[in-house]
């Protein structure tokens, strides 16, 4: 009965993020109603408990019932009062609500032996992330970072009914310095489900990163869809689906699947924004991206310093391609630049302030002072086994290998340079931190950099199915 809880709890974020979105989107609505539910989990949840942070850091809540409760009452009411009269306003037609930009579907019949293979692969799939979900809310915790950090501060700020940041440990104290340097997102949605039962069950709190891993599938679904017929939706979908690490992490209670999310939408929707036929529907595509980029600040410490940059001069370099191909004037171009800098100050200005003031790192959870300088050996080695050797990834990067070089072209001469460019901007950029700091033994034991490959698999599978998909329909 204790899990009833998880959709009550989830209610209120996930509709304060789809009327956010709606509201964005406005007269241009270019979301397709699934994927504007499932965005408006992911983001709605961040951006809830970001302003019950917000509201709490200024003594206006407690870490209560009523302290959270009220905070999400209070943005369901402005929201679902702001759309209510403006709607009622406004008389002017919009783009179809079904998103017009829909893939149809291709007139190729699939062979009824192929049918059955794809019924056998659809059901083992289904059976290893029941197994996984089983494991997750079934299972005690037992991996560090769930029980060192993201169930550990939850259950702190549910017993303490504040957002405490020196952690007590029999008769030490953890500094502030270590964990508490996390954005305290996905700690707090804990906090709330365990206030929302009444008790703190590992459980219930825990059953919310099975449905990021699910809303990840989801969305590289439904984004493939916008340009794939089905088939190869699913098949771009089925390729996640099949990395043992990805499906690892999403059965557990990581934070690692959650990021991945949101840095899949911020990347996704700047790529909508380079093939959208309408100027009206590039810049909410603009808008959207530049949401969900500020709120991946409020995910997990490796948003700041190694996506956010990279985030924005993708953006940056899609505005001066937009304005060279006149798309967009200069006074549309000097809005996107506005929106972007007050949607991504919102978050950043008062997180990088509270840091600040608490002496918190902005490593991942240790000072960047703390590294030392000089060439690391092993790292190469460690990062051709992890990448290429194990099973972790299966032979996805051998695949991408292959089809950047097999379908050059079309991964950097077309509008998908988005995505690769971005890949191999995150990718490229962390190999000389492995390889002349200390953060080498994050390779070497096998631990930092495989998670960071996880926030980018949703990415690398898309470009290796677009790929595919190009070269085999060309070759056709």
């Amino acid at each position: 009965m204790v899990f009833l809880w998880l959709p009550i709890g989830l209610m209120f974020p996930t509709i304060i993020g789809s009327l956010a979105l709606r509201m964005i989107e406005w007269k241009s609505p270019v979301l397709h109603w699934s994927e504007r539910w499932i965005l408006g989990f992911v983001l709605g949840i961040t951006l809830t408990m970001y302003l019950t942070f917000l509201a709490h850091v200024a003594g206006l809540v407690p870490f209560t019932f009523w302290g959270f409760l009220g905070v999400q009452v209070v943005m369901l009411a402005t929201l679902g009062t702001l759309y209510f009269f403006l709607r009622k306003s406004d008389h002017r037609e919009v783009l179809n609500d079904q998103s017009p930009f829909w893939k149809p579907d291709s007139t190729f019949r699939i062979p009824t032996w192929s049918k059955g293979i794809i019924v056998l692969l659809c059901l083992w799939t289904i059976f290893k992330i029941a197994s996984g979900a089983a494991l997750l809310i079934g299972s005690p915790p037992y991996h560090d970072d769930v029980f060192n950090n993201w169930n550990m501060r939850g259950k702190l700020f549910y017993e303490t009914e504040r957002l405490t940041l020196t952690i007590p440990l029999g008769d030490e104290q953890v500094s502030r310095a270590g964990v508490s340097s996390y954005p305290p997102t996905v700690p707090m949605l804990k906090t709330w489900l365990a206030t929302l039962a009444g008790k703190w069950d590992e459980g219930l709190v825990n059953a919310s990163h099975i449905l990021w891993y699910l809303s990840a599938l989801a969305l590289v679904f439904l984004f493939l869809r916008r340009s794939l017929p089905s088939l190869w939706a699913g098949l771009g979908t089925y390729l996640l689906a099949s990395l043992p690490l990805y499906l690892m992490h999403g059965s557990n209670a990581y934070a690692d699947v959650f990021l991945s999310t949101h840095l899949f939408a911020s990347v996704t929707l700047l790529f909508s924004t380079a093939t959208s036929p309408h100027r009206s529907s590039s810049l909410t595509f603009l808008k959207l991206s530049a949401v969900a980029s500020a709120l991946l600040i409020f995910t997990k410490n490796e948003s700041l310093l190694l996506y956010l940059p990279p985030l924005l001069l993708t953006a940056f370099l899609l505005l001066l391609w937009l304005r060279r191909k006149f798309a967009l004037s200069h006074k549309e171009i000097g809005y996107v630049c506005l929106w972007y800098l007050l949607t991504i100050g919102t978050v950043l200005v008062p997180w990088i302030i509270f840091k600040w003031m608490h002496d918190l790192p902005f490593g991942n959870a240790k000072s960047l002072s703390t590294f030392d300088f000089g060439w690391q050996p092993d790292v190469l080695h460690a990062i051709t086994v992890n990448t290429f050797l194990e099973g972790n990834w299966l032979l996805l990067f051998s695949l991408l290998l292959i089809t950047l070089l097999w379908c050059w072209r079309k991964a950097f001469f077309s509008p998908l340079v988005i995505l690769t460019g971005f890949f191999l901007m995150v990718y490229l950029g962390q190999i000389p931190l492995y390889l002349f700091t200390t953060l080498s033994i994050e390779v070497i034991n096998q631990t930092g950099y495989a998670r960071g490959l996880i926030h980018l698999m949703p990415i690398a599978c898309v470009i290796v199915t677009m790929l595919l998909h190009e070269k085999i329909t060309n070759e056709k």
